[in-house]
């Protein structure tokens, strides 16, 4: 069910030093019924590891991925912030990508189909790939044509087969759930003809090591991605780096734009540009990353005596948004229903279940106005603005918001 490795999954190097432990914890999609619980087992350890060679971050451990996606629980977020971010970056990638025509978009883990959408709305002919049956399934309903299986090299030759080849192929926050990378560039010479455009969206070390994201260190994401560690992954294949674009996304992401070594499109400028920056800031020494070790200690410590202080108080808080870096920052900061009431999520699966680990039960956002509780602890504070600037009547009735990453701090409303 898990192994440990011993090799930089991008440049193959042994070179590997132990950044950071944060203990064993709960599978953070495990949204289990609240009967599930006695049984459930599956406490696994999260230690992360910088190859000190090409700068890649990944976990020491790896879960075979039956465990992580057989019952999966994550569904693209609907947010208006996702919404936006997702039509702007496809109108990015069909204007700026070289195409005579519509182009064929193939994704990988396509989830219910929200990007693959925006594509047929600009006139694509689409396929997502998503291994998760039920997640498919939704996105079939919602007419998006999908292949359900994972993306590797042998399912990309049969889709090559049936579907034909790739114009694009995009994937959003999945590389970085993927182990073996040496087999998704053996799909993608699979999939791909010699001038298609590969897009893959992940999120940037850089910003994660700047803000202490933390609590974006879960089981299902295995990679913490520098462009660096990803030119060392396409140093000997037939594909090679274009373009990088920065994105604030997700507490902040990259869209890496790759073509084939035979395509004549020169590079841009933001390849050089990105590793300069990456290089300065000495991320493949693991003497760099101590400040940020300090700030994770700093907030397992100061966000649980926050929020009990306010329990001392007699006030009541809960969580807003059953995410799973949120679940994270619950186990790993020791947080459980005696210090959250309960969680609110609009996630249809999770409702009525409890979060791994903490087992803290997950309720419908109307909640929220229902019960009015003291505070909400942003579980999902990569859409804080968008939350805080929707939720103004629970804020105007006394309620506060808690951010708790890069610092634990409460929201005043302005009045």
């Amino acid at each position: 069910m898990i192994h440990e490795r011993h090799t930089c999954r991008a440049c193959g190097s042994r070179n590997l030093a132990l950044i950071v432990d944060l203990g064993r914890t709960a599978l953070a999609n495990d949204f289990l019924e609240p009967s599930e619980v006695k049984a459930y087992g599956t406490f696994l350890p999260l230690r992360l590891r910088l190859c000190q060679d090409c700068s890649l971050v990944q976990l020491a451990e790896v879960v075979d991925p039956g465990v992580l996606y057989s019952r999966y629980a994550y569904v693209t977020s609907t947010s208006r912030t996702m919404q936006a971010h997702l039509e702007a970056q496809s109108k990015h990638l069909v204007e700026t990508g070289g195409f005579a025509t519509p182009p064929r978009v193939l994704e990988i883990a396509s989830n219910t189909g929200p990007y693959l959408q925006k594509f047929q709305a600009l006139g694509c002919t689409v396929l997502g790939v998503e291994p998760a049956r039920n997640i498919a399934e939704l996105a079939e309903r919602d007419g998006v044509p999908t292949w359900t299986d994972f993306f590797n090299a042998h399912n990309a030759r049969e889709i090559r087969a049936e579907w034909g080849a790739a114009d694009l192929v995009c994937g959003r926050h999945v590389f970085a759930h993927i182990d073996d990378w040496q087999d998704v560039v053996a799909a993608l010479d699979a999939i791909t003809h010699e001038r298609s455009l590969v897009a893959l969206e992940v999120p940037y070390l850089v910003d994660f090591f700047e803000k202490g994201e933390f609590d974006t260190v879960y089981h299902e994401h295995l990679s913490y991605v520098s462009v660096r560690s990803v030119e060392a992954l396409l140093a000997k294949s037939p594909f090679r780096l274009h373009r990088v674009d920065h994105y604030p996304i997700h507490g902040g992401s990259v869209l890496l734009q790759i073509r084939r070594r035979t395509d004549p499109t020169p590079a841009h400028e933001s390849v050089a540009r990105f590793i300069g920056r990456e290089r300065h800031l000495d991320l493949h020494e693991a003497a760099a990353w101590q400040p940020f070790v300090k700030r994770v200690r700093h907030i397992q410590t100061q966000l649980p005596a926050l929020l009990r202080q306010i329990r001392a108080r007699g006030q009541r808080v809960i969580g807003y948004g059953a995410s799973a870096k949120g679940n994270t920052l619950l186990n790993t900061c020791g947080l459980t229903a005696s210090d959250l009431d309960y969680i609110i999520d609009n996630t249809p699966f999770k409702q009525g279940k409890v979060a791994p680990g903490s087992w803290i039960p997950v309720k419908p956002p109307e909640t929220l106005l229902k019960d009015r509780p003291d505070y909400a602890l942003l579980l999902a504070w990569n859409f804080a603005d968008e939350i805080v600037a929707r939720e103004t009547e629970y804020q105007r009735g006394g309620g506060r918001f808690i951010i708790p990453i890069p610092e634990p701090r409460v929201v005043e409303f302005p009045r």
